[in-house]
C-alpha cells in the first residue's frame, strides 16, 4: 500500500431539495430568522449573510455565509444547498445538521432528494512518481500531428448503484497544482435514505477509503 501525503484537499456536499426552497424568494425574513436561530451557535450573525443575485434569474439567486470560524462555506440556492471545506473537518456533521435544521424551520415540508459528496486532493505518493502511478491505469496516448510529445494521461472510473450510493466516480491524474503530485477525486451521489450529517460523513469516509485502497493508496 502506498501512502498519499496530502498537501491540499477540498470536501464538498451539495444536497438537492424537494420541493424547491421558495422561501429564498418569497419568505426571505423567515429564512433569515431560521438560519440565525439555528446557526448562531456555529458563529453566524446577520452581518455574515450575503445575498447573491447570480445572473439575475430566479434559479441563479442564492445566499452565502461562513460558519465555524471560516472553516465551512455555505451557499443556499433554490434547488440545493452546498457546503464546502478546505479539508475533512471534525465538525462536518455539526455543520450539516445545523444547516438542515435551519432550512426545515424555514420550510417544514422540505426534504433532501440526494446528497452529492466529493473529496478531492493533491498529494505525493510515497515511493512512486505520480506520472508513473497514473500510467498503471492508462494506455499509451495517440500521436497527433501538430501536437508535442505525449506527456501522460488521466483516468476516470465510473461505477453504478451500491445502496445507499446511486453512482460514483474515481478520478486519478497528475496534479496541476503540486509538483510531482497526484490529483485524486472521489465523487458520489447518495440517496435520500441517508439523512444526518453523521451518516453522510460515514458513507463518504468509508467510500473514499475504499476507492483509495482499490488503487493501492491510503491517507491519514
Amino acid at each position: 500500500m502506498n501512502r498519499l501525503a496530502v498537501a491540499r484537499s477540498e470536501v464538498e456536499l451539495e444536497s438537492s431539495f424537494a420541493p424547491r426552497l421558495w422561501a429564498l424568494v418569497h419568505e426571505v425574513p423567515v429564512l433569515y430568522d431560521a438560519l440565525l436561530d439555528q446557526l448562531r451557535p456555529l458563529g453566524l450573525s446577520s452581518m455574515d449573510l450575503r445575498a447573491d443575485v447570480g445572473d439575475g434569474s430566479v434559479g441563479s439567486a442564492g445566499l452565502g455565509f461562513w460558519l465555524l470560524d471560516g472553516k465551512t462555506n455555505v451557499r443556499v440556492g433554490l434547488e440545493s444547498v452546498r457546503l464546502r471545506w478546505a479539508f475533512f473537518p471534525s465538525d462536518f456533521a455539526t455543520a450539516v445538521d445545523g444547516v438542515s435544521a435551519a432550512l426545515q424551520q424555514a420550510l417544514p415540508e422540505i426534504r433532501f432528494r440526494t446528497h452529492a459528496f466529493s473529496y478531492a486532493c493533491h498529494g505525493r505518493v510515497e515511493g512512486a512518481e505520480s506520472k508513473e502511478f497514473v500510467r498503471r491505469f492508462t494506455s499509451e496516448g495517440p500521436s497527433i500531428e501538430g501536437f508535442g510529445e505525449h506527456l501522460g494521461a488521466g483516468a476516470a472510473f465510473y461505477f453504478g448503484e451500491a445502496s445507499p450510493v446511486i453512482s460514483s466516480t474515481l478520478t486519478l491524474d497528475v496534479s496541476r497544482a503540486l509538483h510531482d503530485g497526484l490529483f485524486v477525486r472521489v465523487y458520489m451521489v447518495i440517496d435520500e435514505t441517508v439523512g444526518t450529517g453523521q451518516s453522510i460523513q460515514k458513507v463518504g469516509e468509508d467510500r473514499v477509503r475504499a476507492a483509495l485502497r482499490s488503487v493501492n493508496l491510503e491517507i491519514g
